[in-house]
């Protein structure tokens, strides 16, 4: 990868950031979750010079802006279906028409039996709710009896069930996902080229909606985040792979000191 290539079409690209796992470590507790030291730094040396640089993630537009702050940067949350717009959040109105659905499905989890035995964590976020099974003591005993109930909850309620690391996550039955998110960003800047940076399923799409411009009137790069529990199919998509957080740190780091140079 020529980077100082890169670079030089960066007023005409469109960069895309995955938070867990990809700007911030892998951790136990959801909620502590912060990025690398390094994150908010780089991404401020990025904003003046890409034409649109967006963090799209599972996590709500609000935790997004505050665990990473950097002027002029774009939160898309809960996979694009809510936006932080000048200090206001943005949402979907499909989805939002759901949400009592979703906090019911929230409630049945909270006071399942096997979801209080095995001690999953349930992690509300208004438009979806995750069920967390890392750092689950036993976890082979529980898994598939959390991965019925889940799945049962997810039924009864008409929500979709997406899996993750160790985590499932309901969410209202609605036409957005990363790639979709991709696709507004691009139309709404104008956007020639596109990076997409990512680490697990949910970040397929937006792959794949990046390799659609690709084949059409633009270009794309997709890089993987690689660590022990990232999906095959993520890894075959990228065109770059990068060893955890700590390599897309750097790589942005290059990227940046590319641009200034160019």
């Amino acid at each position: 990868m020529d980077l100082a290539q890169v670079a030089r079409w960066a007023d005409r690209t469109a960069l895309c950031l995955d938070f867990d796992g990809t700007l911030a470590p892998i951790v136990n507790d959801p909620d502590q979750a912060v990025p690398l030291p390094g994150v908010p730094g780089v991404l401020g040396r990025l904003v003046e010079p890409f034409l649109v640089v967006a963090i799209i993630s599972a996590r709500p537009a609000r935790y997004l802006a505050k665990r990473v702050p950097a002027h002029g940067v774009r939160y898309l949350g809960l996979y694009g279906i809510e936006e932080l717009v000048d200090g206001e959040v943005i949402i979907d109105r499909e989805a939002k028409a759901l949400e009592p659905v979703v906090q019911e499905a929230r409630a049945a989890l909270v006071d399942n039996p096997v979801i209080r035995a095995a001690g999953a964590y349930v992690e509300d976020k208004g438009l979806s709710v995750a069920v967390h099974v890392r750092g689950i003591q036993q976890l082979d005993r529980w898994s598939e009896d959390i991965r019925t109930v889940v799945s049962e909850t997810a039924d009864q309620h008409g929500l979709d069930l997406l899996s993750g690391r160790l985590a499932w996550e309901l969410r209202p039955p609605i036409e957005t996902d990363k790639g979709s998110a991709v696709r507004r960003i691009v139309a709404e800047s104008e956007a020639e080229r596109v990076i997409v940076v990512g680490d697990d399923v949910g970040d397929l799409p937006a792959f794949r909606a990046a390799a659609a411009l690709a084949a059409g009137r633009g270009q794309s790069l997709r890089v993987a985040v690689s660590s022990d529990e990232a999906p095959p199919a993520l890894l075959e998509e990228a065109d770059l792979v990068v060893d955890g957080p700590e390599g897309v740190v750097r790589f942005l780091e290059r990227l940046a000191d590319a641009v200034h140079r160019s």
